[in-house]
């Protein structure tokens, strides 16, 4: 499984969230951090992922996509690049209200 976040400080969240839940994790900050073999939940950015596919990927925070500033087209982008690293299941956290979450509702 993946959980895949749109930003840095996201990604971080989520490791720090699921680390207090004693769940393995493998937080990829760097491309040399990564073990595909290992049984741990990877945690990385949407940028991070691409090339890669996982079984099961979580995206949170897409209600906050784009981020103030940034290029929705970029944003939407990036989105279906993180979307389809998944093979068999996918699961989408679209709370917020701006951009990508107001489309949603």
């Amino acid at each position: 499984m993946a959980v895949l976040c749109a930003d840095g400080k996201t990604r971080d969240l989520c490791a720090n969230i699921l680390a207090q839940r004693k769940l393995p994790i493998e937080n990829r900050i760097g491309s040399g951090d990564f073990d595909p073999m290992s049984n741990k939940i990877k945690v990385m950015t949407m940028k991070v992922s691409k090339g890669l596919e996982f079984p099961i990927v979580a995206l949170p925070g897409i209600g906050h996509m784009p981020a103030p500033g940034e290029d929705e087209k970029e944003a939407a982008r990036v989105f279906y690049v993180a979307a389809t690293r998944a093979t068999q299941r996918l699961a989408m956290g679209v709370g917020g209200q701006s951009g990508f979450g107001s489309k949603w509702r």
